[in-house]
């Protein structure tokens, strides 16, 4: 499929705001990566923050579309694990995305759109430690939810996939093995 200008423009974006965050990357810069005019960017996107957020929806779009399985498990134990693998599985898928993601975390438009993509997690989560017959359920989530940040930063800014992958075997090991044995 051929990429549109605006296409290109997106991904020039992502890859800019990653590498070097949002208030260090002008839009002369985007556009030369882009290989269009700066003129080009204001007709589709009609200011910087407006392009960032643009770029912020597709990739919660592309993620989304990548990871409807994951809403599609029925059993709690193996749903549960799949959240666990999510900051593995999808850092590698985007890592651009999360890398811009990362630097953006204090910025109103990642933390909304990042709230709005969890918020259907946190609230599967709810459910399968409800039938898990947790006696906690709603504190269970938000404490899982923490590990997964903590786990989504620390895969993030160390590449060490070895080390991951253990450190998300011991966690899934304590916090779901008897469920899933």
């Amino acid at each position: 499929m051929l990429k549109t200008k605006k296409d290109a423009i997106l991904e020039a974006a992502l890859l800019l705001f990653a590498d070097k965050g949002y208030e260090a990357t002008p839009t002369t810069l985007i556009a030369k990566a882009a290989g269009v005019s700066e003129g080009l960017i204001f007709k589709h996107y009609v200011s910087k923050g407006n392009l960032l957020e643009s770029v912020v929806k597709a990739g919660y779009r592309r993620i989304t579309d990548k990871n409807k399985s994951l809403f599609e498990e029925k059993d709690p134990a193996r749903f549960i694990c799949k959240v666990l693998d999510m900051p593995l599985k999808l850092v590698e898928e985007e890592r651009s995305f999360w890398r811009m993601q990362f630097r953006l975390a204090d910025e109103e438009i990642a933390q909304r759109h990042h709230l709005r993509y969890s918020h259907s997690v946190t609230q599967r989560l709810v459910e399968a430690f409800r039938r898990l017959s947790y006696k906690e359920p709603e504190l269970e989530t938000e404490v899982l939810m923490l590990l997964v940040e903590g786990l989504w930063r620390a895969y993030l800014t160390n590449e060490d996939r070895s080390r991951f992958v253990k450190m998300l075997d011991l966690i899934k090991e304590n916090y779901v093995g008897k469920l899933i044995a």
